[in-house]
């Protein structure tokens, strides 16, 4: 990495030169603003170091002019002067940092280069993605080998009219890739539908996909079109297909084999050209080998496949994605959040992200909302992930949320004795809790519902116990959960 360092102090360029070659970087010299102007119309392509007092330009102007040529050089600003109206102005323009040379600046500057690198180096692989999948894929952010073979896979279907099954975890962008897909195919200017198929009350999601007439029913007070004549020339989405029940899964059985079907409370047959897109967090194979869902319908949603990787699988995409959001965020938090610091990126990596993409997503935005620095901290991520301060990650990943098959009755109490020996072995309800919730989430894919009625507990316990707001876009089940009626009041006599 090359580090351009403009200062008119000959001894501080000279100081500056030896302190940054002893650091492995290639240190370029300039001693005016207009050097270093000429340096970056001429490519330079690195880190400046910039004096705010030169000979001949202001500081800031000679900031303004190189932003100008190329926006995305990272610039730390140096000075003597302790001035903090001056800093502050300087980081309001877009400077990544600003070191004043007091006692400890040589011991700060180390840090603030390699997060200015850093930051430099993502926005880089950022650029030579989106130029390598410019067309198509160009919005989807990644530098996994496993992603990237997702995507090379897509640019073979995107004018196809064959149906695409995006199959994944909650969390791994599966409404992102079949928008994409839209976008980037020959129906790009028609529509684009999603239905959330968990989210529909199953006695309005017939009337929902296929509309209804006029007096089909009490309340049916005008004629009402469904999203498949809504999707009509364009891209209907059906979001959690494996929820839909078996009596609508016929009915979408001969929809999609005659392209026809009628409105509630309708004669008319209605034509349509509609290519269907479809996502599910659960093994459909095994639904069907259990009888839960129509083998002729798995094939007619299955003719391409698709398999989203977890994160924890590409973990390489995490400090990508991440200033990815710190970017779109700290926009509309009105925060002059520059980056995160290596420590805080660390932390990102040991997270298993059983939420995947949207809770990294939720995590860096909570972080900026409570970061009160120029770059987020490992500290601020603690926050986000609900973390005490010092812990890390390694609980999470021992012997609490290892894999196990743990009896009930007499049994389970023989394998809590074998875990917990004795009193040093103990550990706080509350951390157990919370370990095993997780897993429970683990164990069904990330479906809080389905969790939920294993625990035999409500959807509300477990997103109060880890702390998560109770937002449907969250999870992959939106329907009330199925709790029996002692399972309820015990519930509500736990959070009385």
């Amino acid at each position: 990495m090359k580090i351009l360092v403009v200062d008119d102090n000959a001894s501080m360029r000279t100081a500056l030169q030896s302190n940054l070659t002893s650091q492995d970087y290639e240190v370029l010299l300039a001693s005016t603003g207009m050097e270093a102007i000429e340096a970056v119309e001429a490519g330079f392509d690195g880190v400046i170091l910039l004096d705010l007092q030169l000979p001949d330009l202001n500081g800031l102007e000679v900031f303004r002019r190189i932003q100008g040529i190329s926006s995305e050089t990272p610039v730390i600003f140096i000075t003597a002067s302790t001035n903090m109206d001056v800093a502050v102005e300087a980081i309001r323009q877009g400077g990544f940092d600003f070191l004043s040379k007091g006692k400890d600046f040589f011991a700060r500057l180390p840090v603030s280069v390699k997060n200015a690198a850093e930051r430099l180096r993502l926005k880089q692989q950022v650029t030579t993605l989106q130029g390598r999948y410019q067309r198509p894929f160009s919005r989807i952010l990644t530098q996994s080998s496993r992603m990237m073979r997702v995507v090379s896979t897509l640019e073979s279907i995107v004018n196809s009219t064959a149906a695409v099954l995006i199959e994944g975890e909650s969390g791994t962008g599966k409404e992102v890739i079949a928008r994409a897909i839209h976008q980037e195919g020959n129906r790009r200017s028609r529509p684009f539908i999603a239905v959330n198929c968990a989210g529909i009350p199953e006695t309005l999601l017939e009337s929902e996909m296929f509309g209804y007439e006029k007096g089909a029913f009490t309340g049916a007070t005008s004629r009402r079109i469904g999203k498949f004549e809504a999707a009509d020339g364009g891209t209907l989405f059906l979001d959690e297909v494996g929820e839909l029940p078996r009596a609508l899964q016929a009915k979408l059985l001969r929809v999609l084999q005659d392209h026809a079907f009628q409105r509630v409370g309708g004669t008319e047959t209605i034509q349509v050209d509609v290519r269907i897109l479809s996502a599910t967090n659960r093994d459909l194979r095994k639904a069907v080998a259990n009888g839960e869902f129509r083998d002729d319908l798995y094939y007619r949603l299955a003719v391409f496949p698709v398999r989203l990787p977890p994160l924890r699988e590409r973990p390489e995409d995490i400090p990508l994605l991440a200033h990815h959001f710190l970017v779109r965020f700290r926009e509309e938090e009105k925060k002059t959040i520059l980056g995160l610091s290596p420590e805080a990126i660390d932390l990102l990596l040991q997270h298993p992200f059983p939420g995947n993409v949207r809770e990294l997503e939720n995590v860096i935005r909570h972080a900026i909302i409570v970061a009160d620095g120029p770059e987020l901290q490992p500290q601020d991520i603690r926050m986000a992930l609900r973390l005490g301060p010092g812990e890390d990650e390694s609980p999470r990943q021992g012997p609490l949320t290892t894999r196990r098959t743990i009896p009930s009755g007499g049994a389970l109490e023989e394998s809590l004795a074998a875990l917990f020996p004795d009193e040093a072995s103990l550990v706080p309800l509350d951390l157990l809790e919370e370990a095993y919730l997780r897993q429970a989430l683990a164990a069904t894919g990330g479906n809080t519902s389905r969790a939920a009625r294993a625990l035999k507990v409500g959807r509300t316990t477990i997103y109060r116990r880890l702390g998560r707001p109770d937002d449907s876009a969250m999870v992959s089940d939106t329907r009330e959960d199925e709790r029996t009626p002692s399972s309820r009041s015990a519930d509500e006599g736990r959070t009385r």
